[in-house]
């Protein structure tokens, strides 16, 4: 495996979801067919809620593939499923579907239904085949055999338990496991608390439904139930009870709720609003949710409209199944994609000894099944198995699409700050390893997102208060990883990037270093494999000498492990399995691994006719050997992290952190002399009596052979403090659990590990191109820019990036041989113009780096002989303020074939599922003001109030289109809702001076974005073009004057932010877009551009979502009949700064918005959280007036209060169109 041998003694079972469900499809065009992969996929929620958000949009097929390391898992997920597929007579209603599926205890109906469909299921199961031939397995497939067999045994467990129901045996083994799941707990979470994630799905309302989700959540973890009891006798569900055990308990909190999307149980909706809870809103004198049934009709309401939206979609839909570890299952889809072969010699999963062969049928070749996808998941897997294990094992596996996203997610901190969160990802450098890999994360680029992390935030900041821990805040953070050669936005063709073997060397070993620091850690994630694999996924992917680079990387080790600082012993103990395991991805091997000979020791191998240079090691430990640490683990709940040791004479142990365990007997075939000899295992239950443990490892041979007389063998347990304190004075200092001379009849030496044919294939080939080619030596003509990476010998990062473009054209050359003057000019993030000549004749050449780069800060190499000019340019900061990246918010791109738009960071939903606030109860809606001030991050806050201190800004504007884009989307959001005095859908977003107003944006309703706790304006808009100003439509023209006398408010731009403003809106169009594309599409023409034009007057968006609009979008005179036709629907989130980038909330912001959260004090989590009313000036934040005055209120609605009069002046141009007469004046 990529990751240290640990075996969870303790493995709860996750049957139910902790986080809300996800669109699966949220960042593909709509209408394309999309192949999904699912890695630690746990329950069906985000398969449902796909469902549910593609209503509306062109349909398309969808091919999922679901991986889980829990059989029983895939089983209920099986099952549950195969219920929703039953029609007619044998359609199951939902409440049916959410007792089975979410209950502990069922009735006796339920019981019954559910044996039913168990028999049903295993009528037409009695071979792979029959079931793939049956209407469930059409739609409902299985990866492979292994995970056929054990989930049909799982489903006949169901059948038999529901013939057990009424013994007391039956329901005694219940209780008592639940028992054991309240103890394991108490002993992770304390006795009465509740982890402040629940409050995920209630975003973006959690800090008033807290208290009632808290309760409803706990009501679910002691009853079991949600949403009522049942009537009648109660007997353990199946589902649940044959899954969990003494070592397998209930995970906490196992409660449906948390899987939905539960703003809409406190949200005062309107009254056709889709996703009504029909029950009353009971709401406390404080503005609490009080009602617990509430929060769970609001769940069943949704459960039962994903159901039947899945039971409408399901046909154009495949599922597939695998219970396999992630990283077996992508490098054995790598290695089919590559070869067509099922099988890449990878064991299914940590513990056990079968390997993972995929269904021939299906993937091998001709098979249908994905092997490339368009969306890969990976839910938290990252904050155990490492962010970089998932890049190398499931990038190689992204279809070679703009739209294709690769999706990580980490809960944990897991970092020192805040701002190292992100470079501490990949191992100390995130930057350099994602650059190498090929990968980007479009967000830190963009720094702009839509999904929201403030209510995590604001309920994550008491529990770290009162724990008193240092770091960043514990929140669930969201990472998209882009091919980066699409993140540029344009159609450009990339060269693959190119690096000197000496800096990959350089920058790799920096990356060995830090994984080797995070062995430190209680669990490590790495080990010498894990690099290995990055180090051939990078080789394959840049332009380099994969030999030369394995052959440098192992000089650099061996130097390092002299050093005096640093984990140099560490280093040297492992460096025999690093050699082994570069050697055997094919990049290079070390002269020491080739000096095996036979027939030179007494070694029964050595007799072998063809001795290889890895050789498997197993071990067969008996139970008493193994079985009181075992005994002892499950008692503390402590994992068990192993590793192998070597130790010849005169030599330090050798340490192999590749160990693959399982339990059984072993079975030998043919005679250990011989080529053919084969260790087998017979497998069986660990606590089965007389099973062994098995342990088995590759080691060189040539150290085998160095001293195979006195050479000793160890089993052992990761010495690290963690496990030192658990089991050091049972095992002792050297942390043994087993040893042995290699000659003793323990020790088996074979070709292969058990059930192995060969070693395991880490990703593809190495490419066989020359390589890299040193440009400054010998630069070869070439049309196209190529690119390499510059690495700083010092850090191994790469901050520079050298472009390359060779003068071919003769007016070129002949400018290079005048000596005309060079400039640069920076056209986009990712483009440096080089201008030769004088304008306006100069001949301008573009170079589109592969990632972001400044114009600052470059150097320039002109060869005006050979005609060729490098640029060397620094990467591009995103916080530099102003800088390359500022207007580089929601970038699309076109898709080729077809030249669809794709978005890049942009959510995609379809606003006609989403609930519809109402804009009557201005208290309900008081948590807007949190979540839309929470658009400036701390920086941009502080850079707010220093430029609206500026006595010489000009109608109010700062320097930095990014930062005036936000306060007009603030003065957006804030008047459309009324939050803030006055109320208006209608808004012009104008020029001061001569040029008017450039778009008009109409805001029909304002809806809840569950899946990214925000909400999001239903709006059209109208990008005026020369056009249509000029039209002979004399109605438009009326509806254009009927504007003028409306209650309109006028949103000031300068010209950097109305840019900004049509660069975004293909995205903020094609986000929720329910129309499809035509031939004449404006997008589809040759040479064109998305935007289509950024100049004044001309046309932004496509015609052919022109007046695609629901009916009665906006209840406007002319609108139907006539200005609808030129207004395209789009969908405006308000847009937060990535926390990959920088701080979101501070804890003075913290404080002002209240939430309970008090600066130097432990604050109570949950209950009696009271909303603190924002007495600030609505300008500058300050809480008083200068000298320490009150604030004064507005004369006309006396509600915005200033500090002083110039803070009133400059906050006019937004508040003017909110502004109402208060009605004290008409009383």
């Amino acid at each position: 495996m990529l990751t240290p041998t640990i075996q969870a003694v303790i493995r709860p079972f996750y049957a139910i979801g902790n986080t809300p469900a996800i669109s699966l499809t949220r960042c593909l065009p709509q209408g394309l067919d999309a192949d999904i992969l699912q890695l630690g996929c746990g329950d069906v929620r985000h398969i449902l809620f796909t469902a549910y958000a593609e209503q509306g949009f062109p349909s398309r097929k969808l091919d999922i593939t679901c991986c889980d390391i829990q059989d029983h898992v895939l089983a209920r997920n099986i099952l549950m499923l195969s219920l929703l597929l039953n029609t007619d007579e044998e359609a199951v209603p939902s409440d049916k579907a959410w007792n089975i599926y979410y209950h502990r205890y069922l009735d006796d109906a339920d019981m019954e239904l559910l044996a039913a469909q168990a028999k049903k299921l295993l009528a037409v199961s009695k071979s792979l085949d029959d079931w793939h031939a049956s209407m469930y397995g059409l739609k409902l497939r299985f990866c492979d055999s292994d995970t056929f067999s054990a989930v049909r045994a799982i489903w006949k467990e169901y059948a038999d338990a529901v013939q057990e129901k009424d013994t007391a045996k039956y329901k005694e083994a219940f209780e008592k496991v639940m028992q054991k799941s309240r103890e394991f707990k108490k002993k992770a979470w304390g006795e009465f608390s509740m982890v402040h994630t629940s409050s995920r799905s209630g975003a973006p309302v959690s800090l008033f439904m807290m208290e009632a989700m808290m309760n409803a959540n706990e009501q679910d973890w002691q009853t079991g139930l949600s949403g009522g009891r049942p009537s009648g006798q109660l007997f353990p569900n199946p589902m649940f009870a044959v899954a969990v055990s003494g070592n397998s308990p209930l995970a906490y909190p196992s409660s449906p709720l948390l899987s939905f999307h539960l703003a809409t149980a406190y949200a005062n909706l309107t009254e056709l609003s889709p996703l009504r809870p029909e029950s009353e809103r009971e709401v406390s004198p404080e503005g609490n949710l009080t009602s617990v049934v509430r929060v769970a009709e609001a769940a069943r309401l949704q459960f039962r409209e994903w159901t039947k939206a899945f039971g409408e979609a399901v046909s154009r839909m495949t599922i597939r199944f695998t219970s396999a570890n992630c990283f077996a299952l992508c490098h054995t889809l790598q290695h089919c994609l590559e070869t067509g072969e099922p099988c890449a010699n990878w064991y299914r999963r940590e513990v056990g000894m079968r390997p993972l062969v995929l269904e021939e049928s299906d993937y091998g070749k001709g098979g249908d099944a994905p092997k490339q996808f368009d969306v890969i998941d990976t839910s938290n897997i990252s904050d155990y198995d490492g962010a970089l294990n998932l890049l190398v094992s499931a990038g190689p596996l992204l279809k070679d699409r703009p739209a294709a996203t690769l999706y990580t997610e980490f809960m944990k901190r897991g970092a020192t700050s805040e701002n190292n969160k992100f470079e501490e990802l990949l191992c100390g450098h995130t930057k350099t390893a994602s650059l190498l890999l090929g990968l980007g994360p479009i967000e830190y680029w963009t720094n702009a997102t839509a999904y929201s992390i403030v209510d995590e935030c604001l309920m994550a900041m008491p529990e770290k208060a009162r724990s008193n821990t240092k770091g960043p805040l514990k929140v669930q953070a969201r990472i998209a990883w882009k091919h980066n050669r699409f993140i540029s936005g344009t159609a450009v063709e990339q060269a693959t990037l190119a690096i000197k073997p000496e800096d990959l060397a350089t920058a790799a070993h920096s990356i060995y270093l830090q994984m080797n620091d995070q062995a430190k850690h209680d669990i490590p994630m790495y080990h010498q494999g894990s690099f290995v694999a990055f180090l051939k996924a990078v080789c394959r992917k840049a332009q380099t000498n994969p030999a030369e680079v394995g052959r440098l990387v192992m000089e650099k080790v061996r130097s390092s492990e002299g050093a005096k600082a640093g984990p140099s012993q560490l280093i040297r103990r492992f460096r025999h399995a690093l050699s082994l395991e570069v050697s055997q991805v094919g990049l290079y091997t070390e002269p020491s691994l080739s000096t095996t000979k036979s027939n030179n020791t007494d070694a029964a191998f050595c007799k072998w006719t063809k001795i290889p240079e890895a050789v498997a090691v197993t071990l067969a430990i008996s139970p008493r050997s193994w079985k009181p640490f075992h005994t002892y683990a499950v008692m503390t709940g402590a994992p068990l992290i192993f590793e192998a040791h070597l130790r010849t004479a005169g030599s330090v142990a050798n340490v192999y952190s590749d160990v693959q365990i399982g339990f059984g007997s072993v079975a030998t075939r043919g005679s250990k002399d011989q080529d053919e000899y084969m260790v087998l295992v017979n497998e069986a239950d660990p606590w089965a009596e007389g099973a062994d443990m098995i342990a088995a490892f590759y080691a060189p041979a040539a150290v085998l052979q160095t001293d195979w007389s006195t050479a000793q063998v160890t089993l052992g347990l990761l010495a690290n403090a963690t496990s030192m304190a658990i089991f050091g004075q049972m095992l002792g200092s050297s942390m043994t659990v087993f040893g042995a001379k290699l000659h003793e009849e323990q020790v088996y030496i074979s070709k292969q590990t058990p059930g192995q044919k060969d070693y395991h294939i880490v990703g593809g080939s190495l490419p066989t191109s020359p390589g890299f080619q040193d440009l400054a030596i010998t630069p070869p003509p070439c049309p196209t820019p190529r690119f390499t990476a510059d690495v700083e010998a010092s850090s191994g990062d790469i901050n520079c990036i050298t472009g390359h473009v060779d003068i071919a054209e003769a007016e070129g050359k002949q400018l290079l041989a005048d000596k005309a003057p060079i400039e640069l000019c920076q056209s986009s993030p990712f483009a440096i113009d080089i201008v030769m000549g004088k304008r306006p004749q100069s001949l301008v050449i573009a170079l589109t780096f592969p990632v972001p780069v400044s114009k600052e800060g470059s150097k320039t190499r002109i060869a005006r002989k050979s005609s060729y000019i490098e640029i060397m340019a620094p990467l591009a900061h995103p916080l530099n303020a102003g800088g390359v990246l500022d207007d580089y918010l929601f970038p699309s791109t076109l898709t080729k074939p077809g030249r669809i738009p794709a978005t890049l960071n942009t959510p995609h939903l379809s606003l006609d599922t989403l609930p519809i606030l109402s804009v009557e109860d201005k208290d309900s809606n008081r948590f807007m003001t949190t979540l839309y001030s929470s658009i400036f991050s701390s920086r941009e806050r502080a850079l707010r109030e220093k430029f609206q201190a500026d006595p010489t800004r000009k109608h109010g504007l700062s320097p930095l289109a990014r930062l005036n884009f936000k306060e007009s989307l603030f003065t957006i959001l804030v008047v459309s809702a009324g939050i803030q005095g006055g109320q208006t859908g209608l808004f012009a977003i104008a020029q001061p001076g001569g040029s008017g107003v450039h778009m008009l944006l109409f805001v029909s309703a304002i809806r809840i974005d569950g899946a990214n706790a925000s909400i999001v304006l239903d709006a059209a808009i109208i990008a005026f073009t020369h056009e249509m100003l000029m039209t002979s439509d004399e109605e438009f023209r009326e509806f254009l004057l009927l504007v003028r006398t409306l209650e309109c408010c006028t949103v000031t731009v300068d010209d950097a932010e109305l840019v900004l403003w049509k660069k975004m809106l293909p995205s903020l169009a094609e986000r929720c877009r329910t129309w499809e594309h035509g031939p004449d599409c404006e997008y589809a023409k040759k040479g064109a551009n998305i935007p289509l034009s950024t100049g004044e007057g001309e046309q932004v968006l496509c015609s052919c979502g022109a007046g695609k609009l629901p009916d009665k979008f906006v209840t406007l005179p002319y609108w139907e009949e006539t200005a609808s036709k030129y207004a395209t629907r789009v969908a405006i989130s308000p847009t937060y700064s990535s926390m990959l980038a920088e701080e979101i909330i501070g804890i003075e912001q913290m404080a002002r918005y209240g939430g309970g959260v008090g600066v130097g004090e432990g604050v109570a989590v949950a209950k009696g959280v009271k909303w603190k009313d924002s007495e600030t000036c609505r300008n500058c934040g300050k809480t008083e007036a200068p000298g320490g005055g009150q604030l004064k209120k507005c004369m006309r609605c006396l509600k915005a209060k200033y500090c002083s009069g110039e803070c009133q002046k400059k906050d006019w141009k937004k508040h003017r169109g909110e502004c109402g007469e208060a009605e004290e004046y008409h009383k």
